[in-house]
């Protein structure tokens, strides 16, 4: 939920360092320490390929068994089936160093997160531009898992291109031979960046899940408003604090989320009392721990640490026998998220793994009444291409519903900025609807600040604007004041008398949760 800059840490981090520069061991004092030697070419005659790319503006030859696919703007990725992996990402370096850069975005190899034991480090000469190399392993999961790793980050005028390769222990060598050869044909071209969207397409879309006691409808010309209420974690509670908010405003809140950690245990009564009162409950299921420190990682996750806590949640969720939503690891492209690509080496790969352990986890258990929600922050922090949300999703098969977030933090912080409601919305739901526009969305979480702005008017935005974005099916308020964030619907009495009377629109009062 934190909304943090990732910029602020970055700059405290370089600061405790001193001076914002590298340590002098291993990288030396900013001096080159090696020179790049490319790999001999093989004897034997390879078939090698060019690939243009025009969005991130470079070029390159590659083996011809190596398959190529480009998300552009953000990645190209280069796979040896059953081999190697390697990602080629172009990041423009704005106002920070080439040496910021790579220091902030390769934290994860100095701290050993995630299991990540850091073999070789060093500063290298590649035809006449600084580079770093860096090699570090991790804990294998599975056979087919590819846990070495080697990977250049390459400077060239004001862009670092990072080639990330990896591969399994036997296939390592020649993989990095390989990428060794790739680099020695790269060349930068201009860029044009990533293509303009199209319009989104135009959804009508109804929403039926039938429970074996309820049943959840959505008409298309209808949205389902939501709300995250002050709670003890799994301690519900909402039939004390709920309903008194919900007589003021004359309205009942039908879709109701909870967050919950490793440490959560639900009681299924008060679960049940929630259905039982013909509502519909979302979890946020998030993989560290609320009330004790211990090291958490996705890595022991994929690995079966906490199977039993995931079955224990599967087996609650499915005795429901009603429609459950899971919303696991949100906003994963978010640093202030320890199941963050920051955390593994800036492997998105790892959170899916994640999420398809955990969705193998609950099939298993035979929970098909709970739909998985993926929901990434609007903003990636650090808004660097190996953190791009696209990067973290598992695919849809094992993926029901798309989740936006996207908050409006006001100026109660000095890196925060004022935000309307379309302003966020807007670009938002037209880049989601080309991605993911087979998918319902859901807006599961969001709110706006009282401080910087006129809250009273973004709330009455959103209530007349939510119909421009008719595959957004649900709305979740966040009704909590969050550190110096009043995102409470009532911080303010024209803010709660705005809320109060955008609720009153026919498309949000209708009954969602039927019995059957």
């Amino acid at each position: 939920m934190r909304k943090g800059s990732w910029l602020v840490f970055l700059l405290l981090f370089l600061l405790a360092l001193g001076g914002g520069r590298l340590p002098p061991q291993p990288f030396g004092s900013g001096k080159t320490s090696a020179v790049w030697s490319k790999s001999p070419v093989d004897n034997n005659e390879r078939d090698y390929k060019d690939l243009v790319n025009t969005y991130d503006g470079f070029s390159l030859r590659y083996p011809g068994d190596w398959r190529p696919e480009i998300i552009p703007g953000v990645v190209t990725i280069l796979v040896q089936p059953g081999n190697a992996k390697i990602s080629i990402f172009a990041q423009p370096l704005g106002k920070i160093s080439a040496e910021e850069y790579v220091l902030y975005s390769n934290r994860s190899l100095q701290e050993g997160w995630g299991g990540i034991k850091l073999r070789k480090q060093q500063q290298l000469n590649i035809k006449g531009n600084l580079a770093w190399r860096f090699e570090w392993t991790r804990r294998q999961l599975g056979a087919g898992d590819l846990n070495y790793y080697c990977e250049y980050d390459l400077v060239i005028d004001k862009t670092v291109y990072t080639f990330m390769l990896k591969s399994n222990q036997a296939g390592f060598t020649a993989a990095v031979r390989d990428l060794n050869r790739i680099i020695s044909s790269f060349k930068p071209q201009p860029a044009r960046g990533a293509p303009a969207l199209p319009e989104p397409q135009m959804v009508q879309r109804d929403i039926t899940i039938a429970g074996r006691h309820h049943l959840l409808q959505i008409p298309a010309d209808k949205i389902l408003w939501g709300i995250l209420n002050s709670h003890k974690l799994g301690q519900l509670e909402y039939f004390t604090k709920l309903l008194p908010l919900e007589k003021e405003l004359d309205f009942k809140f039908q879709f109701l989320i909870t967050y919950a950690a490793f440490d959560t245990r639900f009681n299924f009564a008060e679960l049940k009392k929630i259905y039982d009162d013909n509502r519909v409950l979302m979890i946020a299921l998030q993989p560290w721990w609320y009330g004790k420190r211990e090291d958490t990682s996705l890595i022991d996750l994929i690995d079966g640490k906490y199977d039993s806590i995931l079955r224990e949640w599967a087996r609650q969720f499915k005795a429901l026998e009603d429609p459950v939503f899971v919303r696991f690891g949100n906003e994963m492209n978010g640093d202030w998220s320890t199941w963050s690509a920051w955390y593994y080496g800036k492997d998105a790969d790892i959170f899916k793994m994640a999420w398809e352990h955990v969705y193998r986890i609950f099939k298993a258990e035979g929970a098909e009444n709970v739909l998985f929600v993926f929901n990434p922050h609007d903003r990636s922090f650090p808004n660097f291409k190996w953190n791009n949300y696209l990067l973290y999703y598992p695919g849809d098969q094992t993926v029901d519903w798309i989740g936006l977030t996207g908050y409006n933090n006001g100026t109660s912080h000095e890196a925060d900025v004022w935000r309307g409601f379309n302003e966020i919305y807007a670009p938002l739901y037209r880049e989601y609807m080309y991605h993911f526009g087979d998918k319902p969305f859901m807006i599961t979480e969001f709110s706006s600040n009282e401080e910087g702005g006129d809250k009273a008017a973004w709330i009455r935005e959103c209530f007349r604007s939510l119909a421009q974005y008719p595959n957004i099916k649900i709305a979740v308020w966040f009704n909590q004041v969050d550190g110096k964030w009043l995102y409470n619907l009532d911080s303010s009495p024209r803010s709660r008398e705005a809320f109060k009377e955008g609720l009153k629109d026919p498309r949000y009062r209708f009954q969602a949760v039927t019995p059957r």
